[in-house]
């Protein structure tokens, strides 16, 4: 990562697939309503505000804001050498919160999916009898 450079988009994109986030968790991280600022954004239609950059980096203490302005050196600061097993637990916790995040959007989404389909079976079934009855 160190010899390529990257546009502000991608270190964006990056940061998503580092973290193992979707557009929608890393959304909801950094407190905006619906995906579509980020979306925008990864599609190029627009650049990142100041703001969506400092949410980044003041939710993700270990992405160096740098790199995500310049797209070169390392994504992410060395942590400290004297870093307490405190800061690692906290760490922990907070990836198994964003993956416990990430499953409860996922488990939402099954089951809207569910409802649709069981929408689409009934509209199926209704038009079979209109069928029938013609």
């Amino acid at each position: 990562m160190k010899d390529s450079v990257l546009d502000i988009h991608e270190c964006i994109e990056f940061i998503l697939q580092a973290k193992g986030m979707t557009v929608y968790a890393l959304s909801k991280e950094l407190g905006f309503d619906k995906p579509a600022k980020l979306y925008t954004i990864l599609n190029r239609r627009t650049k990142p505000s100041y703001e969506t950059l400092v949410s980044i980096t003041r939710r993700f203490e270990d992405v160096n804001g740098d790199w995500l302005l310049r797209g070169t050196g390392d994504p992410f600061v060395a942590p400290q050498k004297n870093e307490s097993s405190s800061n690692q637990t906290d760490l922990l916790r907070e990836r198994t919160r964003s993956l416990q995040n990430q499953i409860a959007d996922r488990d939402e989404t099954i089951e809207l999916l569910k409802q649709q389909i069981m929408i689409l079976r009934e509209v199926i079934n209704h038009s079979h009898r209109n069928e029938v009855l013609s």
